[in-house]
């Protein structure tokens, strides 16, 4: 046998390689056992340890001074240096004595831990009772956790082991939420302050919930693994209005991100089978357009207003590798110069005058492993071009009121319909920008560049309307259908999307005449439009050819107004609204021509 001091010495020695960590939860609960039936126990061996069967000592008692080594670990060094001069008595709840008895003290040793296995199955035997609710927790995906007044952590569930990288829960159970940090290395952050005090210290001391408090993670091991997260934390208040503890929901950035674009739809609806047209013109655009789908790169459509570039946007995006994630669109002609970067980027709590309290998510989040579409592009204020740049460098945004970057995976289309290399020229668009953003570029054709797809557009957008008595649909006239293709269509596809949808409502009888075309184009406010008259005699005299072209006009009027007023059973202000008027102009025109 070796010298008891030497071996005590040496059991120390061992230990006081390992990491102390504090006996928490059931492991505390087993030390108390021993403790309480130790101390009614007589002749017990000289040298005694409690330990669990990971060596995790619960409790250490020697003849010789020795510093408490409760919470070290206890290797299996130790057993193979000398195992002669241990008896180990084991139980059934996980749990080992370890000592130096006497072979005649064995039994009162095994009566000792049997004694043990006992009381832990009676307590064990309560907790059961709550086992089923605790499982349920545990199917839930997202992190839950429970603490008491003190910031104890009392229940944890799976989820929030995985998400805190917790192998052990009951290693976790007691401590405090500080130590859990430390002994992880995580770091957690507020995206409003960016400050690392934890918002459950406030809602424990005030009692007032927090809801979608945002927090940046990170690991002190890994300074690429940020994570963002969103927790609603919710005191737990006893009767009589005292703070006894909290609940903490979490849910990943990832979650938050799906359920905020599930609510706002953000998702492309069409795919390049939606666009409507066999010219060659348009094949020969669609055919570059799926060939650059495939690629990552950033992606600038051009062309002129009203001619489809989010149809097209939207088509390769679900034609590329991010068609599983979001379509994120924005008109920057539509965003007031001094919000632009809080809609792009997104801000924190409280930011600026006039924002909201829980600080608002940017589009580039919201696309963040889709596609950003930016439309107008070249509406972007001059000042704000570079701090895109920034982004589109770094693959980064910083929200208003931050300072702490996020990382975003989006591919960015940018359309407008202004030529860009003309206002870099002109000192009204960033060179550089201009450059980032057309790596792959796409000039979408204008409606009359190609020829007989406006009819096709033409007869699509009718087949959306049937008519209420008869159940057919309208269809043009071979006079409506001529004019159509002679017609310039300055607003491209949307001006030609307006003026059917007016005639399919407008239009009394099922045949589309080339005057109502006429009169719907001319009322919707477009220059003169440029359809060729009829063919007149030659015999006919300018002054008769012209006042017959103003009898036609005004009876198209007329016919126009009358429709509306029906539709609308005389409401001339609906009757108004209907034909994109104001009822002062409609009076006018009522008196001229009814």
């Amino acid at each position: 046998m070796v010298e008891m001091k030497s071996l005590v010495d040496s059991i120390r020695n061992i230990a006081l390689r390992s990491v102390r960590q504090e006996i928490t939860g059931r492991n505390a609960l087993a030390r108390g056992v021993f403790l309480a039936l130790r101390s009614q126990t007589e002749a017990l061996p000289e040298l005694l340890i409690w330990c669990t069967e990971r060596g995790l000592i619960l409790d250490f008692t020697s003849p010789h001074e020795v510093e408490d080594l409760a919470g070290y670990t206890l290797t299996e060094d130790a057993f193979r240096l000398h195992g002669d001069s241990w008896h180990i008595h084991g139980g059934q709840e996980g749990f080992r004595l370890i000592s130096s008895a006497h072979p005649d003290q064995a039994p009162q040793l095994d009566s000792m831990m049997k004694s043990i296995d006992a009381l832990l199955g009676v307590f064990d035997a309560s907790e059961r009772h709550n086992q089923y609710l605790l499982d349920c927790l545990d199917s839930v995906r997202n992190p839950i956790s429970i603490y008491d007044k003190d910031a104890h952590l009392l229940y944890a569930n799976t989820q929030f082991c995985k998400y805190f990288c917790i192998e052990d829960r009951a290693d976790v159970i007691g401590m405090n939420i500080r130590d859990i940090m430390s002994r992880t290395g995580l770091r957690i952050y507020s995206m409003e302050s960016d400050s690392s005090s934890l918002k459950m210290f406030d809602v424990l001391k005030t009692g007032k919930a927090a809801l979608d408090w945002e927090v940046r993670i990170e690991s002190k091991n890994d300074a690429d693994s940020a994570r963002l997260a969103s927790n609603d934390l919710y005191p737990v208040v006893t009767q009589d209005g005292d703070v006894a503890g909290m609940v903490e929901l979490a849910r990943s950035h990832q979650q938050e991100m799906k359920r905020t674009r599930k609510i706002l739809g953000l998702a492309a609806e069409f795919s390049f089978d939606d666009i409507i047209g066999t010219s060659p013109t348009l094949r020969k655009t669609i055919r570059q357009a799926k060939e650059y789908a495939a690629n990552p790169f950033n992606f600038l459509l051009t062309g002129e207003s009203g001619v489809g570039k989010e149809l097209f946007a939207q088509s390769i995006h679900n034609a590329s590798a991010n068609r599983k994630g979001p379509f994120v669109a924005l008109n920057c002609a539509s965003i007031p110069e001094g919000l632009i970067e809080s809609e792009l980027f997104g801000y924190g709590g409280g930011a600026f005058t006039g924002a909201s309290k829980n600080g608002q998510v940017g589009k580039f989040e919201l696309a963040d492993g889709g596609t950003l579409f930016l439309d107008e592009i070249g509406e972007l204020p001059y000042h704000f071009q570079s701090k895109l740049l920034r982004v589109l460098e770094t693959w980064t945004v910083t929200r208003i009121g931050s300072s702490r970057p996020i990382p975003i995976n989006v591919r960015l289309i940018a359309a407008t319909n202004r030529n860009l290399e003309e206002m870099v020229a002109d000192g009204l668009f960033r060179q550089d920008l201009y450059y980032r953003l057309q790596v792959l570029s796409l000039e979408i054709p204008p409606l009359r560049e190609r020829g007989a797809d406006i009819l096709l557009l033409a007869e699509s957008f009718l087949r959306q309307f049937v008519d209420a008595e008869s159940g057919l649909v309208k269809t043009l006239d071979a006079a409506a259908r001529k004019a159509m293709l002679e017609y310039e269509w300055p607003g491209n596809v949307r001006e030609l999307r307006n003026v059917i949808n007016r005639i399919a409502i407008l239009a009394k009888d099922r045949i589309v005449t080339r005057d109502i075309l006429e009169a719907a184009i001319s009322l919707r406010g477009a220059a003169q439009p440029k359809i060729p008259t009829a063919l007149v005699t030659p015999d006919e005299a300018p002054e008769e050819r012209l006042a017959r072209r103003k009898k036609e006009v005004g009876e198209s009027y007329a016919n126009l107004l009358r429709e509306a007023l029906d539709v609308t059973c005389g409401n001339k202000k609906h009757a108004a609204e209907l034909l994109e008027v104001s009822r002062k102009t409609l009076y006018r025109m009522i008196e001229k021509y009814l």
